[in-house]
């Protein structure tokens, strides 16, 4: 209503936005913002998978193939040797990929504590109230210690090479107990399985207290806001993020574990660098064809993995949680000039 009592004419499209109540919009809408996944258009299948990772990946292969037949024609190694003995060495491939599966998922579970220890260090804080100064001079009695010893244990697994992990654990345990079997595992199989447990355990609980970290305080405030408990809070926002945004760091941290797997062929454990350096290298005198076909077992292994899980993460990705993964053109990537980076996840 004007102040002489008219009514004011509504005019223009229904209410949108913050509009104020009672009043329409007059005049032009304005454009609607882009934001997000909206930006992208529609492209063509053919186009989107010419611009995804599938071209590079199978020019990699066509090169290592191309690398591999030619350096066996070329007589620097034995290609019917290669292909009469690398079945013989799935064997040991399976016993490497039970050491790194078994240690990562245990290392895993036991990392998800550590990591929430180191994620939140302890404070001193000045209380007014008895009790509550008390309950929290109580809590410093563990928070502190326990803080401390996760620390310094990840702090050593990370500064001291695996293979002193190993002979530290190796002696302690022959030492004590000369010789045990348990689960049809003598008390070798068990000092590699133990070492690369705790190796493996340090590398992960950094890996969580870093994903810990990286969701947004004023997720854990709204949460709060709207009544969840601290477990609440954690199950339901901290961690389901936390998983996501460490997806990538732990496929890393088990390709890492699957290397560092080899050290254990220092003491008499028959896994897959044992084989290819005893039965291969030394017993058959083909040291060239042995670690040809360990870099075989490596490469198709780990590449495959690191793509389907890059693939997935991809896929699952929550947007705008994390750093989006650029998509550049084929000429950017071969000679890194003339051509833009796709935006908003349109492309691949």
């Amino acid at each position: 209503m004007h102040e002489g009592g008219a009514p004011t004419e509504l005019t223009g499209p229904p209410p949108q936005g913050d509009a104020p109540p009672g009043r329409r919009i007059t005049g032009p809408l304005p454009p609607p913002v882009a934001t997000g996944a909206g930006t992208s258009r529609r492209i063509p299948w053919g186009a989107a998978i010419l611009h995804s990772s599938i071209p590079y990946i199978c020019i990699g292969v066509a090169c290592a193939a191309a690398l591999f037949f030619g350096a066996g024609k070329l007589g620097w190694f034995s290609l019917a040797f290669v292909y009469k003995t690398l079945p013989s060495g799935v064997q040991p491939c399976e016993t490497a990929l039970e050491f790194t599966t078994y240690t990562f998922v245990i290392g895993l579970c036991l990392a998800m504590g550590l990591g929430m220890v180191r994620a939140h260090p302890p404070h001193w804080e000045r209380r007014k109230k008895r009790a509550t100064k008390a309950r929290g001079r109580f809590s410093a009695l563990w928070r502190w210690p326990l803080y401390g010893f996760v620390t310094g244990y990840v702090q050593a697994i990370r500064g001291t090479p695996f293979l002193v992990q190993l002979f530290i654990v190796y002696l302690s345990i022959t030492f004590t107990w000369p010789t045990f079997s348990y689960f049809g595992w003598n008390q070798f199989y068990w000092c590699g399985f133990i070492a690369l447990l705790i190796n493996t355990t340090g590398y992960q609980t950094e890996a969580i207290r870093g994903g810990i970290q990286a969701v947004e305080a004023g997720q854990i405030e709204g949460a709060k806001a709207v009544g969840l408990s601290k477990i609440q809070t954690f199950i339901r926002v901290t961690m389901p993020q936390t998983l996501r945004l460490i997806t990538l760091p732990l496929t890393n941290e088990w390709i890492s574990n699957f290397k560092t797997a080899t050290i254990l062929s220092y003491i008499p454990i028959f896994e897959l660098f044992n084989w290819a350096s005893t039965d291969i290298a030394f017993l058959d005198a083909k040291p060239l064809e042995a670690f040809v076909m360990l870099t075989l077992f490596y490469l198709i292994i780990n590449v495959t993995l690191s793509r389907v899980i890059t693939y997935v993460e991809k896929v699952r990705r929550i947007p705008g949680l994390g750093t989006p993964i650029p998509e550049v053109g084929v000429t950017k990537r071969i000679l890194g000039t003339g051509a833009r980076s796709s935006r908003g996840g349109g492309l691949g």
